[in-house]
């Protein structure tokens, strides 16, 4: 990639590609506030993302909070860990309110008012964003789609926290604040 800085639609489809063509590699990018992400695909799955904190939550900010990049894609072998998050969960968090995930075949659409309406989804969306921050919104409204029950949600929101730590301690509040519910 050229050394000038590019905009983050460049980035979302070299993600997009990766992703549609099961590339395994390497992804660094550096943002216009001089921040570096890592991210680490195997077979078009997102199984490493890294940021300065080691944090996915940062390094997912970091994104999302970019207007300009730059990035390089190399090729690497295949990885043995396990997807962090599916693509277009990742795309949809780096690209709040464009459409990056809707180009791998659809993904959540937020219903907003829908969570402010029902007290168990307002519940969970409090408690996930103390453990995800500012996209619990999309991935509580994620989890209550299919007909999905609280125990059901509460293990899709767990899987969608890269954060091993963040992930258990999510599941251990909501399953304590949930209790009554037989989850």
């Amino acid at each position: 990639m050229a050394s000038q800085f590019v905009s983050k639609a460049q980035l979302l489809e070299q993600l997009r590609e990766i992703v549609d063509t099961e590339e395994t590699g390497f992804l660094t990018i550096l943002t216009d506030t001089n921040r570096s992400v890592l991210l680490r695909f195997s077979e078009g799955k997102l199984t490493r993302l890294h940021c300065r904190s080691k944090e996915a939550g940062e390094a997912i900010q970091v994104l999302a909070e970019s207007g300009m990049v730059k990035f390089t894609y190399a090729s690497a072998p295949e990885d043995t860990e396990p997807e962090l998050m599916p693509a277009d969960s990742f795309l949809q968090l780096i690209d709040p309110g464009g459409d990056a995930g809707a180009s791998l075949g659809g993904g959540a659409v937020s219903s907003g008012g829908a969570i402010a309406n029902d007290p168990i989804k307002a519940q969970m969306l409090e408690i996930a964003t103390e453990y995800i921050g500012v996209v619990a919104d999309m991935i509580v409204d994620e989890a209550f789609d299919e007909g999905r029950n609280v125990a059901e949600a509460i293990d899709y929101i767990t899987q969608a926290i890269p954060d091993a730590n963040q992930s258990r301690a999510f599941r251990d509040a909501a399953k304590e604040h949930f209790s009554s519910i037989d989850v």
